[in-house]
């Protein structure tokens, strides 16, 4: 912490008191003061995550570039000599969210959506949460999502013993009817990680949005981590749905987008994570 103090210093930020605050499962995360501003800090090993916050200050710029959200500035990235590794960001001061902030976020969000790519993939793996998310492009959707997604994160959680042979076999007969599942759409810019806790309403009435997991893949998988964890207005829903329609049968395909963040979270946190990626691949 001594040798980030002194980058500190270096950035004439005028630092008078940091206060650690909760900054989630995977970072420390502290509060900067200064006379008159606050700074957030997230730090975390350099050797374990490598890159873990240039990653992320690259994506919020990409993000920052399609004027469609509002991002943190980045202060300051980088490593120290003791294998540590930090992130200084924008203080952001938040506010109890209203219906037309929710609005203006569902409309935004599809006005993000709007940024596609000719393949799926990006350039260059990242990661989501402390998991390396691989993003070799692809031409086509279901062949990113098995490659890149399912398969990697079932052989991790078969690593961990949390899932046996006939779930990663279901698992290969479900990516093998992808291309009948999910309609054929062009690779959209999305943020990746899209639950309650990476959006922040501000106090200028809009949203933040932070952490995230950034590829070009398909747009219902921003949606369904919306809806698998809970905390959004169905006003932000609606205003989606009146900018960019979802094709028929979306509420059909939910469980099939909610699976890779399951996967997620159950190499993480285990429990009842494992049983909800159990109760998906059961139907096939």
């Amino acid at each position: 912490m001594n040798e980030i103090l002194e980058r500190l210093k270096q950035l004439d930020l005028d630092i008078d008191n940091i206060v650690p605050i909760k900054g989630g499962d995977i970072n420390d995360a502290f509060r900067l003061e200064s006379f008159n501003k606050k700074y957030f800090l997230k730090l975390n090993t350099a050797n374990n995550f490598p890159d873990l916050f240039k990653k992320e200050a690259r994506a919020l710029d990409a993000i920052r570039k399609t004027e469609t959200f509002y991002t943190p500035n980045v202060l300051n990235v980088g490593e120290t000599d003791n294998n540590f590794q930090y992130l200084i960001l924008e203080w952001i001061e938040t506010a109890e969210p209203t219906l037309v902030n929710w609005e203006n976020l569902g409309r935004n969000l599809a006005k993000f959506h709007q940024n596609t790519n000719d393949k799926f993939g990006w350039n260059e793996d990242n990661y989501i949460s402390i998991v390396v998310q691989p993003n070799n492009f692809t031409t086509s959707w279901s062949d990113f999502y098995t490659n890149n997604r399912i398969i990697p994160m079932m052989k991790l959680l078969q690593n961990k013993q949390l899932i046996t042979t006939k779930e990663v076999k279901a698992a290969t007969r479900l990516c093998q009817q992808l291309d009948n599942i999910f309609p054929v759409e062009k690779p959209t810019l999305i943020h990746g990680d899209f639950w309650n806790g990476n959006i922040l309403a501000t106090k200028d009435g809009e949203f933040a949005v932070v952490d995230p997991a950034i590829y070009y893949g398909h747009r219902e998988m921003d949606l369904a981590i919306a809806k698998l964890f809970g905390g959004f207005d169905d006003t932000f829903f609606d205003a989606y749905q009146e900018i960019s329609p979802l094709e028929n049968n979306h509420e059909e395909r939910l469980p099939i987008a909610q699976l890779f963040p399951l996967l997620i979270h159950a190499y993480l946190f285990e429990g009842y994570y494992v049983k909800d990626v159990q109760t998906i691949l059961k139907k096939f």
